[in-house]
């Protein structure tokens, strides 16, 4: 969110603004234009959101690791609100993190199928925090669209 506030002028570089020959010269605008063009794609814009939500989500299915009820109805609605967050990223996800991002879509979703009377809480648990999908709940959880490198 910082990154996103410093791109959009929101950071305290307005007291050394350097008029005229900076931004005419073609290395700082190149340096500046890549940024700027990832920090405002939906996926950019939207990412801490989603983080936040995929967070909150895996807390609640992470409490039944330890035997405690899971909230079907908090959890489908959680889960809602991160998939209605996060398909219009899908499109503009940079591609250093684009399959790790889609591959969270797709365990939180599978997780929350999950959420019916009778289920094994390691049909709800598994999908987020199995071996095979942890890597890619990390790197989305770590991801900085103002640090991307691709």
């Amino acid at each position: 969110m910082a990154a996103a506030l410093m791109t959009a002028g929101c950071s305290s570089s307005t007291d050394a603004a350097p008029p005229a020959s900076a931004p005419a010269s073609a290395a700082p605008s190149a340096a500046t234009a890549r940024p700027s063009a990832t920090e405002i794609s939906a996926f950019c814009l939207n990412l801490s959101t989603f983080q936040v939500g995929v967070i909150a989500y895996s807390a609640e299915v992470g409490a039944a690791i330890e035997g405690q009820p899971l909230d079907f109805k908090e959890l489908r609605r959680k889960a809602a609100l991160i998939a209605d967050t996060g398909e219009p990223m899908r499109a503009s996800a940079p591609s250093d993190i684009a399959e790790e991002f889609r591959t969270v879509l797709k365990a939180i979703d599978t997780s929350a199928s999950n959420l019916r009377s009778g289920a094994k809480a390691r049909d709800v648990v598994d999908p987020v925090y199995g071996e095979r999908n942890r890597p890619a709940f990390d790197a989305v959880n770590d991801y900085d669209c103002g640090a991307a490198d691709g």
